[in-house]
């Protein structure tokens, strides 16, 4: 919920009532998240914190040991960055500066990193959306949003798979859609995989991610006026969302000159 319009004038004891409860409503859901995520990422941090006590009472030798420390400080930092990061999304209501952004530029970059961590061949990421379009929103944030739903379209696909993006017009928006190959969710999970530290694979904490992505790029997305939700398609999950359609756009050139120092950002950090 976002916070209300204080603009307005009150011009009653009603209104006021009504505004003081609305904004009542929102600490409260805010501080019931914050508390939420900090029981999580407690109860997360255990098992790296005693795989590290069990590796510094070990008789490894010190190559092992190091390695294996810097794995688990690794592994807690992203935790911890990406805890941190959820609650400040859902916390920060500035909005945020928008820009023209062209989505299959975008993509290009992305699935270049994309392929470098993961060993996929590019030609299993298809992009169908064409040069004409463009969004209107936040670089960075969106950036992060649609790293976050190809990482995980990869992590839950079959080696052989393919991850696909589309997309069309709808009158001032563009709907995209980003489908994988893994499987689907079940029916009553399609709301779940967004909330926080959720891992329907029964993985354990840290092996592929701590369920954080798919939560950081809902509220990334809600954040710039538009929507992330998921349905079963084909073979696997359909991740759509649904983003403000820019009038104007800019030139390519321009766009990849603004865009290359955010992937060389986003390019050391995982989810």
């Amino acid at each position: 919920m976002k916070w209300p319009d204080l603009v307005v004038p009150l011009n009653n004891v009603s209104e006021q009532t009504r505004t003081f409860d609305q904004i009542s409503e929102c600490l409260q859901s805010t501080v019931a998240l914050q508390q939420q995520l900090l029981r999580d990422l407690s109860h997360e941090l255990r098992t790296p914190l005693s795989r590290l006590r069990v590796a510094s009472e070990s008789e490894q030798d010190l190559l092992q040991l190091r390695e294996r420390i810097g794995r688990e400080v690794d592994g807690m930092q992203r935790l911890v960055e990406d805890t941190l990061q959820l609650a400040w999304l859902d916390t920060e209501r500035a909005p945020l500066p928008d820009e023209a952004i062209q989505i299959q530029a975008l993509w290009e970059m992305l699935t270049e990193n994309a392929c470098y961590e993961s060993g996929w061949p590019a030609e299993q990421l298809h992009c169908a959306v064409d040069a004409s379009c463009w969004v209107r929103g936040h670089l960075n944030t969106l950036a992060q949003a649609l790293e976050n739903i190809l990482r995980n379209a990869i992590r839950h696909s079959p080696a052989g798979g393919i991850v696909r993006l589309d997309g069309l017009r709808d009158g001032d928006d563009w709907h995209l859609w980003l489908e994988d190959q893994g499987g689907g969710v079940a029916e009553h999970d399609l709301q779940r995989i967004f909330d926080p530290f959720t891992r329907l694979d029964g993985s354990r904490p840290g092996n592929g991610g701590f369920g954080l992505g798919l939560s950081i790029a809902r509220n990334a997305v809600q954040r710039q006026g538009g929507r992330l939700w998921a349905e079963n398609a084909g073979q696997g999950l359909r991740l759509n969302m649904r983003l403000l359609a820019d009038l104007d756009g800019v030139s390519d050139d321009a766009f990849a000159s603004k865009l290359a120092p955010t992937l060389e950002r986003l390019h050391t950090k995982k989810v």
